[in-house]
């Protein structure tokens, strides 16, 4: 797999530099440089891959519609995705650069760069991608899990394939179809923000921020809604 060797310095010069980083201390960022930086992953989750935003010269890879990568307040608009990732897919983790000092200077205005950035290579993608991480966070193992909703250290591969072939075309569709069970429709949607159980009806509720909920019984999916925009094909080319 190709790396983005141009990125490497940015992972430890990212913990060190001073400067408006959220709520994060400097030992904080240096916790999460640590953790994420230097690591093979595997999605863990079917991503979209879209421009990222006003720089062409990377691709923005996200588990949610791109409408949900940004806040209200933060005036970008959101780019359309041209490609699907599959679960499993190979991803080396350059770095995680946070907005501090001259970086956040550097950055072109027509990208998020008030936001801390997961740097990765991934497989099959012939340019830099960039994961949008929270903008304030007092706790570095936040930002640490909220890159492991994205990103898994096991490869989920074999249990992908081992879906039937019509919960996989769904999973690359990112809409999840009636009879999945949970992990499946954590593959497309992503991890849900909030789970509600009902032990006695034995159902689970599951909420995500942009309003999407799905309701299980016995681990099986019943119902679900609204849906996420239409994804592209998983084998369309990126533009150049």
């Amino acid at each position: 797999m190709r790396r983005a060797a141009a990125l490497v310095p940015l992972a430890l010069a990212a913990a060190a530099c001073a400067g408006p980083a959220g709520s994060l201390s400097g030992a904080g960022r240096e916790q999460v440089v640590r953790a994420l930086a230097r690591q093979p992953r595997h999605l863990r989750v079917a991503v979209y891959l879209a421009p990222f935003y006003g720089d062409g010269t990377r691709v923005l890879f996200t588990d949610r519609p791109t409408a949900e990568v940004l806040g209200p307040g933060e005036a970008l608009a959101p780019p359309a995705p041209f490609r699907v990732l599959a679960p499993g897919t190979p991803v080396f983790v350059d770095g995680v650069e946070f907005p501090t000092g001259a970086t956040l200077w550097t950055r072109p205005s027509d990208t998020p760069r008030a936001r801390p950035w997961l740097l990765a290579a991934i497989e099959g993608v012939d340019r830099p991608a960039v994961l949008v991480l929270s903008a304030r966070t007092p706790d570095p193992d936040d930002v640490i899990a909220e890159a492991g909703r994205v990103l898994s250290a096991d490869d989920l591969s074999p249990v992908f394939q081992a879906l039937p072939a019509p919960q996989r075309a769904a999973i690359l569709r990112k809409t999840p179809v009636e009879g999945m069970g949970r992990q499946a429709v954590a593959m497309a949607w992503g991890q849900p923000d909030v789970v509600e159980v009902d032990p006695r009806a034995r159902t689970e509720d599951w909420t995500w921020a942009g309003g999407r909920r799905a309701r299980f019984q016995d681990d099986r999916l019943l119902r679900f809604g609204p849906g996420a925009p239409a994804a592209p094909s998983p084998a369309e080319p990126a533009p150049r």
